[in-house]
């Protein structure tokens, strides 16, 4: 559920488009580190009118947006970069349908998680999975992933229930396992 949001609207520099719209592009690596970010969109209006539209499920989240890398990278080069002072404008979000994620599992099928480490797994209520980590486009191959896991949610139950198929364990110590252990 997405309570609050922002919309900020950006007017490029002439010549600095090209810049702005790369800005944007290269934002989105760090606002998928904020957890509290549900969704958010770098736009383009027009020839040199450019916008961000995000999303947070409340006010705290927002907050730390605003007070995050992004933010303090926008105002580092507003001068450089934008025409005017960049307009922020904060909303409240009345209705929201957001697409699920793809890696949930609420029907109660297994989805398998490769995850290397330093990984950050979150698992919501609803049973949306979010998996952080700069490095994890690279777990996506299941041999470059330190460790897999199987998940699925029961709602009836509303239980998570997590199993772990690919340990970084090398099974040396099972020689030392005795039964019941």
């Amino acid at each position: 559920m997405v309570n609050t949001g922002l919309f900020v609207r950006l007017e490029a520099k002439q010549g600095k488009e090209k810049d702005v719209e790369a800005f944007l592009c290269d934002s989105l690596p760090i606002v998928r580190s904020e957890p509290d970010t549900t969704a958010w969109f770098a736009i383009r209006m027009g020839p040199s009118t450019f916008g961000i539209f995000d999303v947070f499920p409340h006010e705290e989240g927002r907050k730390a947006h605003l007070s995050g890398k992004v933010a303090a990278a926008l105002e580092a080069r507003a001068s450089e970069l934008f025409a005017q002072p960049p307009s922020i404008v904060k909303l409240d979000i009345l209705a929201a349908k957001l697409a699920q994620s793809e890696k949930v599992a609420s029907n109660g099928n297994e989805e398998r998680i490769p995850l290397q480490v330093g990984s950050e797994l979150r698992i919501r209520n609803s049973g949306e999975i979010i998996v952080d980590n700069p490095e994890v486009e690279l777990a996506e191959a299941p041999d470059a992933a330190d460790a897999t896991l199987a998940y699925r949610f029961n709602r009836k139950l509303g239980e998570h229930i997590l199993r772990l198929l690919d340990p970084v364990a090398d099974y040396r110590h099972l020689k030392d396992h005795r039964p019941n252990d």
